[in-house]
């Protein structure tokens, strides 16, 4: 595991923060201002589209569903570009909601045409016209460029799914369905996690880990041998995970509850031994989607588990 990649997992992790699917760690900056609107748009650019179709139809005043209420926000060109191209879809998460160049593979014209969708676009309203949805294709097919004559658009690192983080016992059952996690000294329960991310197949994923928390911040020794990280537990990839709630639970750490529990404090790399009954300890995930050009997006879940 990368040291400086370790470091920032295990900060976020102990501050016990998350980080937001939608927030800073998405490259989506598209226009200096996202709220301009050319008033003199060139014929068949996004400018154009969106004051002629995509605002009246979807998103020009309160009550139509994309002026920012709902994802994804049409309310502006320079918003409208950012949350489609090179996004993926949330109904259908493998493809994207524009793909730059390929109108017949990008959602958007798929939910326009009603082909394959759950619903069409727009919602509870008369579909829009055959040469208004050519246009918004050939716009795509285009390039899906911001501007005439613009860059062309962005091969962009899409944020990863926020983990659903499961517990088993040593027979497979999952601990917790139908309330919280309880566990006892002794037993060996296996702490599994999803993972998901655009570009990248589970598989190749490069870094997930499980930090086991206390209520005041430190957290459990899972490696005493350790000299750096004691306390992240390295997650390993498994082909044959379960399924959770939406998707495989394809890594995995085995860990045996003991009877007298290490607490790391990671500012002073202080350890103290107390015992393991009475305990309440956060679970906290976090993988990592990629280290391209040694940028790393991790993301962040958390659950309880309590020690009786």
């Amino acid at each position: 595991m990368r040291p400086a990649i370790a470091f920032a997992l295990v900060a976020v992790a102990a501050c016990g923060s998350e980080l937001d699917v939608d927030g800073d760690h998405v490259d989506a900056a598209v226009d200096p201002d996202p709220l301009a609107v050319d008033v003199t748009p060139a014929p068949g650019s996004l400018d154009d589209l969106h004051r002629t179709i995509i605002a009246p139809r979807c998103s020009g005043q309160p009550g139509l569903c994309h002026n920012g209420q709902f994802e994804p926000n049409l309310s502006t060109p320079g918003n409208t570009y950012a949350y489609v191209v090179g996004r993926p879809s949330l109904e259908k998460p493998t493809l994207l909601r524009v793909k730059a160049g390929d109108a017949a593979a990008s959602v958007l014209v798929d939910k326009l045409r009603n082909r394959g969708v759950a619903t069409r676009m727009p919602l509870g309203a008369d579909p829009l016209e055959e040469s208004q949805i050519a246009a918004i294709e050939a716009w795509i097919d285009g390039g899906a460029l911001r501007a005439p004559g613009a860059a062309p658009a962005p091969v962009l690192n899409n944020p990863p799914a926020r983990p659903e983080i499961a517990v088993f016992d040593a027979t497979g059952t999952r601990l917790g369905t139908s309330g919280p996690v309880t566990v006892s000294p002794g037993q060996t329960i296996t702490l599994r996690h999803t993972v998901r991310d655009f570009e990248t197949p589970d598989a190749q994923i490069p870094f997930g880990a499980f930090v086991l928390q206390a209520p005041d911040g430190r957290s459990v020794v899972v490696n005493a041998a350790a000299t750096m990280d004691p306390h992240v537990g390295q997650t390993q990839y498994d082909a044959a995970g379960p399924m959770g709630t939406g998707d495989l639970l394809n890594f995995r750490r085995t860990w045996t509850v003991p009877a007298t529990i290490t607490l790391f404090t990671e500012a002073t790399g202080a350890r103290q031994d107390v015992p393991a009954s009475g305990l309440s300890l956060t679970i906290i995930c976090a993988y990592i989607d990629s280290f391209t050009s040694g940028i790393a997006t991790i993301e962040i879940g958390a659950a309880p588990i309590t020690i009786q």
